[in-house]
């Protein structure tokens, strides 16, 4: 059960130290019965790339040729540069493809195109790069069309559904940090001379897990199902919008603190949350094809200050609600 694909694709979902380690030997592998004169595929050593491809080929021989990426997926991979042509070229050698198979042709995923110069693959090796299509369900119809890919083939689609799919690998290993930091906060809200006093953790703390919890809702699950429907282009533009509606009714709410505590703990809940959200958005970006990397790398420069500033007034704001409390 823990070998089958059904169980790594749950786990890659469900846990990003998993994801980060769910990864084979790079190397040439006959799939299917292949023969010497079957197709070559090409794809990362991250092992669910692998299962996918292997359940797109439905029973059709092949050989496969894995690349180390570093347990990374071709599309990742190959913005890095780890799914690239010194790599591929690297791996053709040390695997002897050229006396295993008496094809010359590579079929690259699309996906991997950045990475991988197919002309000098050919001036190195020989070999001809043919870029397959972006699915790995479609590899039967590629195959049956003389391997040439269609335009729907070509086509990167982000459907709802392919969207909600991506949920889980953002949500659990967030609600796992929050719930760290929550901890680490409810014991410094309840120290006091004598010690932690579970009350006062409670009491103190207690009122911040409905605002966290918001926050942890919009930016992984709300945030991915209205990714196309939002008027801006910037994911930590788009967080923050949607954490600053959501933190607008715990401003009218009466807080669980009177007085100058209550206030901060307004003040808490209305920078936290859109920050929080913002965030959280912000690293739905790996799972796009909406951004570049360029882009990303922009975005996080002129996000990141923001954040620095939003934790700092968040950490006085917190110490502050401590002291008064």
């Amino acid at each position: 059960m823990l070998n089958s694909p059904f169980w790594g694709a749950l786990m890659c979902r469900l846990s990003d130290r998993f994801r980060s380690n769910y990864s084979t030997r790079p190397g040439l592998y006959p799939l299917n019965n292949a023969t010497e004169d079957s197709p070559v595929y090409v794809t990362a050593n991250y092992r669910y790339s692998l299962n996918c491809l292997q359940a797109g080929l439905n029973g059709l021989p092949g050989w496969v040729l894995v690349l180390d990426t570093q347990g990374i997926n071709v599309w990742c991979a190959a913005g890095e540069g780890t799914f690239g042509t010194d790599e591929l070229v690297k791996r053709m050698e040390s695997t002897g493809l050229k006396d295993q198979v008496t094809t010359r042709t590579l079929i690259v995923p699309q996906l991997g195109a950045t990475g991988v110069s197919a002309h000098e693959v050919r001036k190195r090796t020989g070999f001809r790069v043919k870029f397959g299509p972006i699915r790995s369900d479609d590899i039967p119809a590629f195959v049956q069309n003389n391997f040439e890919a269609t335009p729907a083939m070509r086509t990167v689609t982000f459907t709802l559904a392919e969207r909600i799919v991506l949920i889980p690998m953002e949500f659990f290993p967030a609600a796992k940090r929050l719930l760290l930091i929550l901890v680490i906060a409810a014991a410094v809200l309840g120290l006091t001379l004598q010690g932690i006093l579970f009350n006062r953790m409670l009491a103190l703390a207690g009122p911040f897990v409905l605002p966290m919890a918001t926050a942890l809702f919009c930016g992984t699950i709300l945030h991915p199902i209205l990714l196309p429907f939002f008027p801006v282009r910037s994911f930590a533009l788009q967080g923050f919008i949607l954490g600053l509606l959501a933190a607008l009714p715990f401003a009218f709410l009466p807080p669980a603190q009177p007085g100058l505590a209550g206030q901060l703990f307004r003040i808490i809940v209305l920078i936290g949350i859109p920050a929080l959200s913002s965030y959280l958005a912000l690293n739905f970006t790996g799972c796009t094809p909406f951004a570049s990397r360029s882009g990303v790398k922009k975005e996080l420069k002129a996000a990141w200050p923001l954040y620095l500033v939003a934790t700092g007034i968040l950490i006085i704001s917190l110490l502050a609600y401590w002291f008064v409390s």
